[in-house]
């Protein structure tokens, strides 16, 4: 139970993160570097609630976190794209 409540908050905190750094386009590395570990902390959390069911409500931490985690790869996909 722990570690679901740990990885929701930290996919969270670490989606929100890499979409601040991308204020400034020269930190896309480290946003890049934040979603990596955001997606990681939204798996683990999306895979403990499938498996012990442990939230009812319709979203959890992990999907938000998952969201905010994927701006960053969709932002260099739109760079690229534009160049």
């Amino acid at each position: 139970m722990n570690w679901f409540k740990i990885s929701g908050y930290l996919s969270l905190i670490l989606g929100v993160v890499c979409c601040i750094s991308l204020i400034n386009p020269h930190y896309l590395f480290f946003a890049l570097l934040f979603a990596i570990l955001g997606f990681v902390f939204s798996t683990i959390n999306i895979y403990l609630n499938a498996k012990y069911e442990i939230t009812k409500k319709s979203f959890s931490l992990g999907y938000i976190g998952m969201v905010l985690s994927s701006v960053p790869v969709i932002f260099l996909l739109i760079l690229i794209i534009k160049h």
